[in-house]
């Protein structure tokens, strides 16, 4: 009755679809009542794959649901034509579905084009240029033991190789810039060309571009903090 309130259509069709969401024999007439926790899931499941929305905002889906509901509930929105924006802590189901990243931290909001193992590789890779470029400022023991050397280095730089080094960075911040810029534009004709898969590609360099040029600019802070 559920499914016939939703959509009308003959018996014998309501009960092949209900056959998708695990719902054979006689369980397809059994009354909503009767039904366990993740059978009532799976009857909302197979009720909104019927409404033809374009749009789901789903908050922690998968809660509560057993696992082969769960399993069906991501079939289906991998089938799902529209855009759907999910809020989960289910990181397979994240992993498998997501196109794009809404992260939050403290005191920050990120938009991240791609998938999540695409984001988390990243994220990694944004740590690691962090750890380097402490690492490269890092003192010196050697200068740190020298009475006069220690006059004139900082963190293990003198005033001429620091100056070198700031030169440097500065280039590379440059050059990273215009290659995100550059790379903005690819993606916004891929995108305009509907070119899905280029799209996750030049999204993946993008985001590593990024990470890199964020690190550089923490270490030319570092290094005009330490002058």
């Amino acid at each position: 009755d559920e499914i016939l309130a939703t959509r009308n259509m003959p018996i014998s069709e309501a009960r092949d679809y209900l056959a998708n969401f695990l719902f054979t024999g006689d369980d397809a007439f059994r009354p909503i009542g009767t039904l366990s926790g993740g059978e009532r899931g799976r009857i909302a499941l197979a009720k909104l794959a019927l409404e033809g929305a374009n749009f789901l905002l789903l908050d922690e889906p998968t809660n509560h649901l057993d696992i082969p509901s769960q399993e069906i509930l991501q079939e289906m929105l991998a089938r799902f034509e529209g855009t759907i924006l999910l809020v989960s802590h289910d990181r397979y189901l994240i992993n498998a579905l997501a196109t794009q990243i809404w992260a939050t931290e403290p005191g920050l909001f990120r938009l991240f084009e791609g998938t999540y193992q695409e984001y988390l590789a990243v994220r990694e890779a944004e740590r690691e240029a962090e750890r380097a470029a402490r690492e490269g400022l890092a003192p010196r023991a050697a200068a740190q033991k020298s009475g006069s050397k220690a006059e004139t280095k900082k963190n293990g730089l003198s005033p001429r190789e620091r100056e070198k080094r700031v030169k440097l960075v500065e280039d590379a911040i440059h050059q990273l810039e215009q290659q995100i810029s550059q790379l903005s534009d690819d993606l916004e004709s891929a995108s305009a060309a509907g070119q899905v898969n280029r799209v996750r590609e030049l999204s993946a360099a993008y985001n590593q571009t990024q990470a890199e040029l964020d690190a550089r600019m923490i270490e030319w802070e570092q290094l005009h903090e330490n002058a």
